[in-house]
């Protein structure tokens, strides 16, 4: 009797390890960091040799079962490894915290031609463009439905906008890219034309893309692909420029 109460304990504990390891689905979850530079995180899956790589608020879904090994890596970071249990199978959104590591790794190329990147592995989110950290913190705070079904509501988003946050931010985010349209412009012109042509002093162009910035037209002209809609209104900018500092000299 003894014998067959052990056996039937065998069994029953064979059957449990069986079912734990034959538990396999696509794993959900979110990469962060305090940087909260999460895009284009490598999410590896030892075991059975899947891949993919995060999106641009750091999700991430991969085929994984009990005891699977993941690995987390990106430059940026230190390498985090997980062993996954049946606990992290079960949680719909499982988070990752990943530290940031300043390393300067080479590039790796094969046979001197073929450079090995997300793009060449074929890898999912290879082509996703790693977003500014204004756009990503309004991408955090305002994305989403407010009511995602008719019984639940959106917290985060909604207590952002009644703070002013998410319209903080997309003010930020307008400014950041009010900013790098001024710049591409600056780099479109050597600095002997803003010193020849303008008579701007090297040491005052960025003073004068600031100027040129506050004016009202800026942000629609700035888009424009007609350089010389955008030469035009950089020498009436310049000359407005100059007429300004003429005024300040005046009045001290």
């Amino acid at each position: 009797m003894k014998n067959f109460t052990l056996l039937f304990c065998c069994l029953l504990f064979s059957v449990s390890l069986l079912a734990q390891k034959s538990i396999a689905k696509n794993l959900e979850g979110t990469v962060v960091s305090k940087s909260e530079d999460i895009a284009g995180v490598h999410v590896i899956n030892l075991t059975n040799e899947k891949a993919t790589i995060t999106s641009s608020n750091g999700f991430f879904s991969i085929a994984a079962s009990v005891n699977d090994t993941l690995v987390f890596s990106a430059v940026q970071y230190k390498k985090v490894y997980t062993i996954v249990t049946q606990n992290i199978l079960l949680q719909e959104n499982y988070i990752v915290y990943l530290r940031d590591e300043v390393t300067e790794l080479d590039e790796v190329v094969l046979d001197q031609r073929t450079l090995v990147t997300a793009e060449s592995l074929g890898l999912p989110n290879a082509d996703v463009a790693i977003l500014p950290q204004s756009e990503r913190l309004l991408y955090d705070a305002d994305h989403g439905k407010l009511f995602p079904t008719i019984l639940s509501l959106n917290f985060n988003k909604l207590l952002n906008r009644i703070t002013g946050r998410t319209k903080m931010l997309k003010a930020r985010v307008a400014r950041d890219q009010q900013y790098a349209r001024s710049q591409e412009i600056r780099n479109s012109y050597a600095d002997s034309i803003f010193i020849t042509d303008l008579k701007i002093p090297k040491l005052r162009i960025e003073e004068f893309m600031l100027f040129c910035e506050a004016d009202a037209s800026f942000s629609e002209l700035s888009t424009s692909e007609n350089d010389f809609i955008i030469w035009d209104f950089l020498i009436k900018k310049s000359i407005a420029f100059q007429e300004n500092d003429n005024l300040e000299t005046i009045k001290e």
